[in-house]
C-alpha cells in the first residue's frame, strides 16, 4: 500500500522519449479522484 512520505522507484521518461530509467521519488500525496494519481518529487543527486 502506498502512503505519503514513502520513497518509491519509478520509471521516468527521457527527453528523447526513449524508455527511461528507474529513479527514486518521494510520494507527497494522493490526488483526489477515482484514479491512483500521486503528487511526487523526483530525487536526484
Amino acid at each position: 500500500m502506498k502512503e505519503a512520505g514513502q520513497i518509491v522507484l519509478l520509471r521516468f521518461p527521457q527527453t528523447d522519449l526513449e524508455e527511461g530509467k528507474f529513479r527514486p521519488a518521494l510520494l507527497l500525496g494522493k490526488m483526489p479522484g477515482e484514479y491512483d494519481d500521486w503528487l511526487i518529487c523526483m530525487i536526484s543527486s
